[in-house]
């Protein structure tokens, strides 16, 4: 659903009824658009966004310039809650408002260290990315070395498959294990 004139829809004006604890807190409102409202107090920045292609209702924020999504500032305090955390999609006034309580809810809740611009806080995001780039990584890789590891096993190149399991190892399934363990056992 494309929607033509989203001015309409007055997201700004929604925005700032949502997120009046921003200005309490001392944020500036530096930007209004119909689908974009950013805040600033220094150099520590929230932006509210309404996707322009997907509708999402999201938000986000930066400190020192580095950008945190919602999500990350979710998942750092509660895990659990961020697995089943998604953007609200929205293409009516209804659900625009309804979206943005919402988010204005989580950013409350979970960003009152961010929005304190707490260190510890700031600190534990950067951990946290630090620690999904590394799983990521590790995850490309595992596919890359998946299956020439399954084909060296299958060639009973056991020397090869132990080293190509080696690389993943924290990521082995428990068949994939076991078949680290019987190359290793193989190769000696």
């Amino acid at each position: 659903m494309q929607i033509a004139d989203r001015s309409a829809l007055h997201f700004a004006r929604k925005v700032r009824g949502a997120f009046g604890f921003l200005a309490d807190a001392g944020f500036a409102e530096v930007e209004a658009s119909p689908t974009l409202a950013r805040y600033c107090m220094g150099d520590f920045e929230i932006d509210i966004y309404h996707g322009r292609q997907s509708y999402e209702i999201g938000g986000g924020v930066t400190l020192a310039g580095t950008r945190y999504a919602m999500s990350e500032i979710v998942r750092a305090v509660d895990p659990e809650v961020a697995k089943g955390y998604r953007n609200a999609v929205a293409t009516t006034r209804e659900g625009i408002a309804a979206g943005l309580e919402e988010l204005a809810a989580l950013m409350r809740h979970y960003g009152s260290g961010a929005l304190r611009g707490e260190q510890q806080f700031v600190a534990a995001l950067e951990r946290q990315r630090k620690q999904w780039a590394e799983g990521y990584a590790l995850d490309v890789l595992a596919a890359q070395i998946r299956p020439q590891a399954e084909d060296a096993f299958r060639r009973g190149d056991y020397a090869q498959a132990a080293e190509l399991y080696g690389r993943i190892r924290e990521c082995l399934s428990p068949a994939e294990a076991k078949k680290l363990t019987l190359t290793q056992e193989r190769r000696s």
